[in-house]
């Protein structure tokens, strides 16, 4: 992830993990998604990524989402998870169609996912 120095546009958030707070996570990236003019199917795949992963076991009661907007695309870090999210084949068989890349690394509070997707078209 880039430390936002170049120029980038970087938006870190943390909001309580339950339903009624998810639409945070959305308003966020699909903030930053807009000043991108990422295509529209590229906007939903992502809050869909996005969606999809914060309805998974948090290590706590809170998400905290750090997000990138280059000119190369868009990249959400999201966590902490309590377990590894991409040991689960269920969330990696959702999440690998959806973005152009997903890691995930163990950090503070338990493991963290990173999602990314490219300025382009889907697939590029």
């Amino acid at each position: 992830m880039s430390d936002g120095s170049n120029g980038d546009d970087r938006v870190v958030v943390e909001f309580p993990a339950t339903a009624g707070y998810r639409g945070v996570g959305r308003l966020v990236l699909g903030g930053l998604s807009s000043r991108l003019e990422l295509p529209l199917d590229r906007v939903e795949e992502l809050l869909l990524a996005l969606e999809s992963l914060i309805t998974q076991e948090l290590a706590a009661n809170t998400v905290t989402m750090e997000a990138f907007a280059a000119t190369s695309g868009l990249r959400a870090r999201v966590g902490p998870f309590a377990s590894s999210q991409l040991a689960d084949e269920g969330v990696v068989r959702v999440l690998k169609p959806l973005v152009d890349d997903v890691s995930e690394s163990d950090g503070p509070g338990g493991y963290w996912v990173e999602l990314g997707v490219s300025a382009g078209p889907s697939g590029e």
